[in-house]
């Protein structure tokens, strides 16, 4: 990738430095469509927020898509370094979304660039808004893209492909009680003792199976309760966080809470599971590129959940880097997985 690769190192950079937390990515959007139409003239959609460069080939072919994400958490409070600098240290590029996902995005447009003009098949790179909270972005424009045979999602996986993963669902847990003075609690029912009860009866659901992940999750994470320190509490309501797999999928979920007697309601359930057959052309196309690709196991989720084709995710960087103070990416991962990305398009699409 000579001809592209500093160009997306300077394009890292320039987005890191311009504040795209999810929801606000309305100037970054704007950044990257003036320099997406000045390489790809006429094949620039934008959607809101969303951005779609969709080049055709000379002959047709097969479609692939390209996927990853322009927006980013919020900066964490530990910051040493000014999450919008984009400061380079050595090798290092600091800055709110280097790591994820950035340097997906970037590379993904390098490889875009190095394939065009195209000689067969079809190319649609999506940078896509709001992955990380709202409801504006892929799961919005996915019905709208032209249909696509296979698509790698942009995350940092290192550069191993994740041919699954888990979806994602929220709910609710009510533990009721009767209010009463706490000076007197034999008059009341501290809806706290029933919350230890609901908390036993949840963690007895059998979410193990044979997945990459081992099982399912049902996490939780937020519980408030209460209404002043010297009253019994009549309610107590948890957040539950909720990960499930092709097994222990969605619909299994909704069906063990309705069976448990416990108090739950599901408040988000849009993100489920999937897995990339061994047998698609992606996985081969994967296999066969020159650059030798290790497996992944993908703990989080992402914009593959709302997928209509064989898909996997792949990007530079590390996961653990994700979502941190300082996070970071080294330059050599952009250059590496531009290349490896080109080898992909290019090994896919001639198939």
């Amino acid at each position: 990738m000579p001809d592209f690769a500093q160009d997306a190192v300077d394009l890292l950079k320039a987005i890191v430095a311009i504040p795209s937390v999810s929801g606000q990515e309305d100037v970054v959007a704007a950044f990257l469509a003036d320099k997406l139409e000045s390489w790809f003239p006429s094949c620039v959609t934008r959607r809101g927020h969303n951005l779609i460069v969709d080049i055709k080939g000379r002959t047709e072919g097969k479609t692939l898509l390209l996927c990853s994400h322009i927006d980013t958490v919020e900066p964490a409070k530990a910051w040493t370094r000014n999450p919008f600098a984009a400061t380079v240290e050595g090798d290092r590029i600091y800055g709110l979304g280097a790591n994820d996902a950035g340097a997906s995005v970037v590379s993904m447009i390098a490889a875009a660039r190095a394939a065009y003009p195209l000689e067969k098949g079809r190319l649609i790179l999506c940078l896509a808004a709001e992955e990380e909270a709202g409801s504006n972005g892929f799961v919005k424009i996915e019905d709208k893209l032209p249909r696509y045979d296979a698509a790698i999602f942009g995350e940092p996986t290192d550069m191993g492909f994740a041919s699954a993963i888990r979806g994602s669902m929220r709910a609710v847990m009510r533990s009721h009680g009767h209010a009463c003075h706490a000076s007197r609690p034999w008059e009341g029912k501290n809806a706290c003792d029933t919350f230890a009860r609901d908390l036993q009866n949840l963690r007895c659901i059998d979410l193990k199976d044979d997945s990459p992940w081992k099982q399912a999750t049902i996490e939780p994470t937020l519980i408030r309760g209460g209404q002043s320190t010297n009253q019994i509490p009549d309610l107590v309501e948890t957040t539950l966080d909720i990960r499930t797999t092709p097994a222990k999928n969605n619909d299994w979920i909704v069906d063990i809470f309705q069976k448990s007697g416990l108090d739950i309601e599901v408040t988000i359930n849009r993100r489920r599971p999937m897995f990339c057959p061994e047998t698609s052309a992606l996985i081969d196309a994967l296999n066969a590129a020159p650059h030798k690709l290790g497996r992944y196991t993908f703990n989080g989720t992402c914009d593959m959940a709302f997928s209509q084709a064989p898909s996997v995710v792949m990007g530079p960087g590390k996961s653990e880097r994700s979502h941190a103070a300082d996070e970071f990416i080294v330059m050599s991962e952009i250059t590496s997985a531009a290349a490896v990305y080109t080898d992909i398009v290019r090994v896919y699409l001639a198939s």
